[in-house]
């Protein structure tokens, strides 16, 4: 019983460090660059990219610390320009890729009101679509045209929303028509996480369904430290159908994906 309590109070105060910390630096990295986005762009607006670039690598190096996260990459990094398509399971996505690369994301437009996630988001000149308006996909190809450059690339998650981990789902097509329009080949990376309790790691890290974002963060938080396992494909793929291209990158992620729960373990019966 004692021991029991022991360990919860740990775990409380691991958590409350790890938030406290995470967002002291979270709220550091936005705040530089908004002021490198209020500056630099009167002068060059190359120069902000750059220097958000640079701020988001340092974050992602930082916060992955704080939270107990250890990342392994496996295979060629992609350089820039490049548009990169990956698997989806959580929030804790974004930050693996910001860690490796000068890059941006796709995400959906209700990220944009999440308290303080919103506005990091968005200074961090993450791209934001509606998904209940078709016709925003030409915007968003647009914006897509404008992001990509020699200073960094931008990243989909063409599954459309996180997952269990138990497979990579259908690739959604339409913002793969920028890769055609500009004759851009397209890299991919498939994404896996192991948490100290593998046959929980669909719960605990994995973020999907109904579940709230906040407290499936502190109970993150609570962790010792958990694994992430990125990696790249050692090839691009490119078609001259979006549906044909949508097709052929989920089997390449489908192809070295880590399932993060196999369905042949009797323990997940009970989750």
């Amino acid at each position: 019983m004692r021991d029991s309590y022991l360990i919860l109070m740990i775990e409380f105060f691991r958590a409350t460090i790890r938030l406290i910390l995470f967002f002291v630096i979270s709220l550091l990295t936005v705040t530089s660059i908004s002021v490198g986005n209020f500056s630099l762009k009167i002068f060059n607006s190359r120069w902000a990219v750059i220097w958000k670039n640079l701020i988001m690598r340092i974050w992602a190096f930082i916060a992955s610390w704080i939270i107990g996260l250890k990342i392994q990459v496996q295979g060629p990094k992609p350089d820039c320009p490049f548009l990169l398509v990956s698997n989806h399971l959580s929030y804790i996505d974004p930050l693996l890729f910001w860690r490796y690369l000068d890059a941006t994301f796709v995400a959906k437009s209700e990220i944009k009101s999440w308290p303080f996630f919103g506005w990091g988001a968005r200074e961090a000149g993450v791209l934001f679509i509606n998904r209940e308006l078709r016709k925003d996909v030409h915007r968003m190809n647009e914006c897509i045209s404008e992001c990509i450059s020699e200073d960094q690339g931008v990243i989909l998650f063409p599954e459309g929303t996180s997952t269990k981990g138990d497979e990579v789902q259908p690739f959604n097509a339409p913002l793969l028509q920028y890769s055609i329009d500009a004759n851009l080949p397209v890299h991919y990376a498939a994404i896996s996480y192991k948490a100290p309790l593998p046959w929980k790691t669909h719960l605990d890290v994995c973020w999907w369904g109904e579940m709230s974002f906040f407290s499936h963060f502190w109970k993150l938080l609570k962790m010792p430290e958990f694994k992430a396992i990125i990696t790249f494909g050692n090839k691009t793929i490119s078609a001259q159908d979006r549906k044909i291209l949508a097709e052929k990158l989920q089997k390449a992620v489908a192809d070295q994906f880590t399932p993060v729960r196999s369905k042949s373990y009797h323990d997940y019966r009970r989750y």
